[in-house]
């Protein structure tokens, strides 16, 4: 590293790697011409194997030369962590050490509040994997064909029990970035994933940090201000997910919980039932089918199969799974990085949906800065209407960016924003909020066409353009003319000036 004593960061280039549908980001803060401080955040991409990662670790091993100051981990998501381990020979084999790493409070096993939340979602997956092998067992042994083989609509019936069990392996696919016991011991954290992949090591420093944090003038980062605003640390906003009035609209058309649930699917596989005694069968009464449970005539008899209801409550799952994913995502680690000089700010949120962005204006979210010899106190808002850049929350969808409370306050004329969607990698229901088409379009007019895309943008913005949305043709002139120097490269790069 050269040696800038003393000597402001003035630039920031922001990599962005073109594996998928992933965040993986590389950061290069410069003095001049001089690199003096090398970042790296995320390292994923839902659906992307050893092949996807390898020509991005490659490259990210001759940016910095193997040698990255600081590593933060977002959430534990496949999507931003599942490169470490599938590309984990890639990283030994060019050597890549990280000095440091921040971690979300989330990851502390010092943190009992920490403690409780792994445990409680450790036992969530159990819960979710669980009914996944529930439903498949009973589609092949033809369940769901009898159940609805006298519905007039019992193939729309079928279709839809497809699709249900395809959203549940889906967000079974995307939290497999973490598995859930390493080795068989305890509940496994980030910090244990990634020493167990060798990404990390004795030497490196972890840190896990809280909102309202701020952390300045790390060596090499002289000038630079780290501002710490999620994820939350109230259990309601984890669970967060979109309120109306805050929320972009969902979309029209896709794109070309309950926690008893838990307890009802225990680990082991046995059931607890899910009604009272007093409304089952039980196999001394000779009704009931050997070895299974089911209900008294009042719910339903032998003869009459249809009205039978033993099975329904395991659609509780959906409830289920999609609690558990909004809670990992409001787990975001949520960086403001900021220019002291000039006040000009990066906005990285991971994944964070609306609660964590209401938990910014939290009053445990204030910061002292020293500006021009005097000190005053900050909140979020200063943070938004300062930011220049904005890592695009969640792939576009409409419950990544709070709209009140995120995009509307973010004012500044010279706005640029990055968004990981790639329509080769992704999960197929993602398709119904990504891009979301309201937000796309407002993210147009504000950059003005700087909005870059790390997939195809030829099929992703005509997924925007929609008739309830106008989209000025200058800005995506200006679009197509900024994004089409990165073609063929694996990685979209703009530099942001402090």
């Amino acid at each position: 590293m050269t040696n800038t004593t003393n000597m402001q960061v003035d630039s920031i280039n922001v990599r962005m790697y073109r594996g998928g549908t992933g965040d993986f980001f590389a950061l290069l803060f410069k003095t001049g011409d001089a690199v003096t401080f090398k970042m790296v955040i995320d390292c994923g991409c839902i659906n992307g194997g050893k092949d996807t990662f390898k020509p991005l670790v490659n490259d990210l091993a001759e940016l910095t030369g193997g040698e990255v100051d600081l590593l933060v981990v977002t959430h534990e998501h496949a999507d931003h962590i599942n490169g470490f381990e599938r590309a984990a020979s890639v990283f030994q084999e060019k050597e890549i050490k990280f000095k440091q790493v921040w971690f979300a409070w989330t990851e502390s096993t010092e943190d009992s509040d920490a403690n409780d939340y792994r445990k409680m979602n450790a036992k969530t997956k159990l819960a979710l994997n669980n009914s996944i092998q529930r439903f498949t067992k009973l589609q092949a042994k033809g369940y769901f064909e009898k159940l609805f083989e006298d519905d007039r609509h019992s193939s729309l019936m079928m279709e839809s029990t497809k699709l249900f069990l395809n959203g549940l392996e889906g967000i079974k696919q995307l939290n497999e970035g973490m598995p859930l016991a390493l080795d068989g011991n305890g509940l496994p954290t980030m910090e244990d994933f990634l020493r167990k992949h060798k990404i990390i090591d004795e030497e490196t420093n972890v840190e896990f940090l809280d909102p309202g944090e701020l952390i300045d003038n790390l060596p090499g980062a002289e000038g630079i201000r780290f501002f710490v605003l999620g994820p939350p640390k109230a259990a309601g906003s984890l669970n967060l997910e979109e309120r109306d009035g805050e929320n972009f609209e969902k979309r029209e058309k896709p794109s070309t919980r309950d926690f008893a649930l838990t307890d009802a699917l225990a680990p082991d596989g046995a059931t607890v039932p899910p009604f009272e005694s007093e409304h089952e069968w039980t196999n001394e009464d000779d009704k009931a089918p050997k070895g299974e449970m089911t209900l008294r005539a009042s719910y339903g008899d032998k003869d009459n199969h249809w009205r039978r209801i033993d099975h329904d409550w395991l659609f509780s799952a959906g409830g289920l799974a999609l609690r558990y994913e909004r809670s990992i995502n409001n787990t975001s680690l949520v960086l403001a990085i900021q220019f002291a000089d000039s006040e000009r700010v990066l906005l990285f949120p991971g994944d964070a949906e609306l609660g964590n962005w209401l938990s910014w204006q939290d009053p445990v979210n204030t910061w002292s800065i020293k500006k021009d010899n005097s000190t005053k106190t900050v909140k979020a808002d200063y943070l938004l209407e300062n930011t220049v850049f904005y890592k695009v929350g969640h792939h576009l969808s409409q419950n990544g960016t709070a709209k009140a409370q995120g995009l509307e306050k973010m004012k500044s004329r010279d706005f640029s924003a990055m968004a990981t969607l790639d329509f080769k990698k992704i999960n197929t229901g993602w398709l119904n909020t990504m891009p979301n088409d309201m937000l796309g379009a407002e993210l147009i007019r504000k950059t003005k066409g700087k909005l870059f895309f790390v997939g195809d943008r030829k099929k992703i913005v005509p997924n925007i353009r929609t008739e309830r949305v106008s989209v000025s043709k200058s800005h995506l002139k200006t679009l197509e003319k900024v994004n089409e120097k990165f073609d063929g490269k694996v990685f979209i790069e703009v530099e942001v000036k402090g």
